[in-house]
């Protein structure tokens, strides 16, 4: 009964934001705003690009959050989206937010358009952004959901995406509608390999990994926690530990890893 609840909610969740997703469209539009979807940048696939009128590039990203600190988390995931596009901003969109703060990178549904139109009348020297592209190849990322691998994931697995011409997905950031599971299942199936971070030996992370070796996908396992506290059907597999805050090394070492992968 509390699987099929939890379930149940998780549905939810999604579909609200998939609606949000049409929302946001749809102010875009209305405003005459130019933007597109399904594009990758610095080893992104963000909801939208926002394209100023002098070529500078917004990254929008949609979130469906209620939970107490969401505005730090949110203002710190535009900061990071900022970075790793290489975008001239980055806004993150919260239903139900109360509060616009857009010089934080965090508004309202309503607040999006003032807070864009506000950044396309000040004068600024074009940021040399990321190339926009097609969303051709897909590296899934099964790895814990928690702030302190934020870095691991926008510093680490996405520049290196971005240097093979992939982009870095996880489930947590995909709005579906439909079980969470078999959007895992799809994003893993869909993949051209699967980077797995087994720090702190995480339930879903452990279960993605496992889908993904029955698929016979190539995977890559770091870790930055103790090897021998993963658990002994793990343990075999032939894992890098990593050290916490050395993200850009890291992010070397997949690249070299996955240009490996795909000159195979």
């Amino acid at each position: 009964m509390a699987a099929a609840r939890r379930e149940r909610r998780q549905t939810m969740a999604e579909s609200q934001e998939k609606e949000l997703e049409e929302v946001i469209a749809e102010r875009l539009r209305e405003a005459g705003l130019k933007f597109a979807t399904e594009r990758a940048i610095g080893g992104l696939a963000p909801d939208f690009i926002v394209y100023a009128p002098d070529g500078r590039q917004f990254v929008v990203e949609t979130r469906n959050w209620d939970f107490p600190g969401l505005t730090t988390e949110a203002s710190r995931q535009a900061q990071h989206y900022q970075d790793t596009a290489k975008a001239d901003g980055a806004f993150i969109v919260i239903a139900g937010l109360k509060r616009n703060l857009p010089s934080k990178g965090v508004v309202t549904i309503d607040g999006l358009v003032p807070a864009l139109q506000a950044e396309f009348q000040e004068t600024k020297t074009r940021g040399h952004s990321a190339e926009v592209t097609k969303v051709d190849k897909l590296i899934f990322a099964a790895m814990p959901f928690a702030p302190q691998y934020e870095d691991v994931f926008f510093v680490a697995m996405s520049y290196a995406a971005e240097q093979v011409g992939a982009v870095c997905d996880r489930v947590d950031r995909r709005e579906f509608q439909g079980n969470v599971v078999d959007e895992v299942h799809r994003l893993i199936r869909k993949s051209t390999a699967v980077i797995v971070d087994l720090s702190e030996s995480k339930p879903n992370v452990l279960y993605e990994a496992g889908f993904a070796h029955a698929l016979k996908k190539p995977c890559i396992h770091i870790c930055s926690t103790a090897l021998e506290k993963l658990p002994f059907d793990v343990a075999q597999w032939k894992t890098t530990r990593y050290e916490a805050g050395q993200t850009h090394k890291l992010g070397r070492d997949l690249t070299q890893r996955l240009k490996t992968i795909f000159e195979s």
